[in-house]
This record gives structure tokens, C-alpha cells and sequence, in this order.
């Protein structure tokens, strides 16, 4: 099974990424099209589409890792959740929490 937390990465990072290797990873997440399938697409070998997907998982990878936009709202979805249930948490916490990531929220 392929790794929907690449996908995610894809939709907030894709664009720092160069254009072939948005479109391998879109024919290999987003189509899911075999390594065959889009190196037979390509014009290009199997290991050559392998190597590709891995190296644009790695600076995927790379780009949360230096940023953490994908770890934030995964953060924010979570307290917002908690915003309606039983252990409510203010606004302002919510607020605190997105400065305390990412400075003045207004």
C-alpha cells in the first residue's frame, strides 16, 4: 500500500518540487500507476522511476522537516476538534497555540 502521508506532502510541498518529478509522483500516488506504467509513460527504466519517487519522497520528507506545515495542521486540526467536545479548549488557547508555532496570528 502507498504511503497517504507522501500525498499530503505532494499537496503542500508539490510545488517546490521540479516539474518531472511532480509528474512521476502524481502518476505514482495520485493515478496509482505502477513503476512500469510511468517509466513505459516516460520514456524512461523501471530503476530510473524508482529512484526518482524515492528522491522526491526524500526532499518531500526534507521540506517537513525544515518547515512542519504538514505537523501544524495536523497539530491545529486536533485542538480544533477539541474546541467542541467535553474538554473544550478556548479560542485564545487555539490562538496561543498558532503563535507559539508561528508568531502574531493578526
Amino acid at each position: 500500500m502507498k504511503d497517504l502521508y507522501y500525498l499530503a506532502l505532494m499537496d503542500i510541498y508539490g510545488n517546490m518540487l521540479t516539474a518531472k518529478q511532480r509528474d512521476i509522483l502524481a502518476d505514482y500516488y495520485e493515478r496509482d500507476f505502477s513503476l512500469s506504467e510511468i517509466a513505459d509513460n516516460a520514456g524512461i527504466s523501471r530503476q530510473a522511476v524508482h529512484f526518482a519517487v524515492k528522491q522526491a519522497e526524500e526532499s518531500l520528507a526534507d521540506y517537513e522537516s525544515k518547515l512542519g506545515v504538514y505537523t501544524f495542521i495536523k497539530e491545529l486540526n486536533g485542538k480544533i476538534r477539541m474546541l467542541g467536545g467535553e474538554n473544550s479548549e478556548s479560542v485564545a488557547d487555539l490562538e496561543d497555540f498558532i503563535r507559539s508555532k508561528y508568531g502574531t496570528v493578526r
